[in-house]
């Protein structure tokens, strides 16, 4: 267990500050925005080009970028003409004592 990373240590190894705050939006607007649906692609593309004012390739860049540091899970949904389908990965829980005294 000691091996795996927290979304936030994972996010703190991306040097580009303007990249960094973009994929924590990403993964966080999934998180919240996303909770208990499934977070297609074309839906979390719109959500952040009506939220953000985001293109559409800047939010798919993005999601792929976090499937890569792995942060979020991606699968085809084959019911939808496969369309991609984002999940963020399981991290362990940190107390909250623990994230104010890191600054979180």
């Amino acid at each position: 267990m000691a091996g795996i990373k927290g979304l936030w240590a994972i996010l703190g190894s991306v040097d580009n500050a303007e990249d960094r705050e973009d994929l924590a939006l990403v993964a966080t607007a999934i998180q919240v925005h996303f909770a208990g649906r499934i977070a297609r692609e074309r839906s979390v593309v719109e959500f952040m080009a009506v939220r953000f004012r985001w293109p559409a390739s800047r939010t798919r860049r993005r999601l792929g970028a976090l499937v890569e540091l792995g942060v979020l899970r991606v699968s085809r949904d084959l019911a939808d003409n496969w369309t991609k389908v984002f999940e963020v990965v399981d991290r362990p829980h940190v107390p909250a004592a623990i994230a104010v005294e890191l600054g979180a």
